[in-house]
C-alpha cells in the first residue's frame, strides 16, 4: 500500500508533539474575568471594612438615644486584610486556570488590599498613642 501523495510525513526529529492539553483562556474572556472579579474584589474590601466596624461595636447606624454626640470609629483592620488574602488565593484559582491577565490583576488587587489592611491597622495605632499620651498629661498641665 502506498502513502497518500500531498499528506506530511514526519519522520526522526521533526516530528511535532502530539495535539492537546489546556490552551490559555481567550484574551477577551480573560480581561472581561479580570474586570468583572476586580468589581467583586472592591465589593468584598467594602463589606468587611464594614463588618469590621460593626463588630467591634463602634458603629451605630442610628443613635437611640438621639443625644447627638459624635460617633468614633476603631477600625477593625483584621477584616480587611483578610479580605485581601482571599483575593490573593483566588489568583492561585486562575493560574490554574491559565487566566494570565486575571491573575496579575487579582495579586495586584490583593497586595493593594493587604497593604491597606497594614496601613490603617498603624495609622490607629499611632491615633490611639497620641490619645493615650494626651489623657495621661501631668496634673499641673490641666
Amino acid at each position: 500500500m502506498t502513502a497518500p501523495t500531498g499528506l506530511p510525513h514526519f519522520r526522526g526529529a521533526n516530528v511535532p508533539p502530539p495535539p492537546g492539553g489546556r490552551g490559555q483562556l481567550p484574551v477577551a474572556g480573560d480581561i472581561a474575568l479580570a474586570v468583572g472579579l476586580l468589581v467583586l474584589d472592591v465589593l468584598g474590601a467594602v463589606v468587611a471594612f464594614v463588618l469590621g466596624i460593626e463588630v467591634s461595636g463602634d458603629w451605630k447606624p442610628f443613635d437611640p438615644g438621639a443625644d447627638n454626640s459624635d460617633v468614633t470609629f476603631t477600625f477593625n483592620w483584621l477584616y480587611v486584610g483578610i479580605a485581601g488574602g482571599i483575593v490573593l488565593l483566588t489568583a492561585a484559582l486562575l493560574c490554574l486556570l491559565r487566566a494570565v491577565v486575571s491573575a496579575s490583576l487579582q495579586v495586584l488587587a490583593g497586595m493593594v488590599v493587604v497593604v491597606l489592611a497594614v496601613n490603617g491597622a498603624q495609622f490607629d495605632k499611632r491615633h490611639e498613642d497620641r490619645a493615650r499620651t494626651a489623657v495621661s498629661a501631668p496634673a499641673a498641665y490641666r
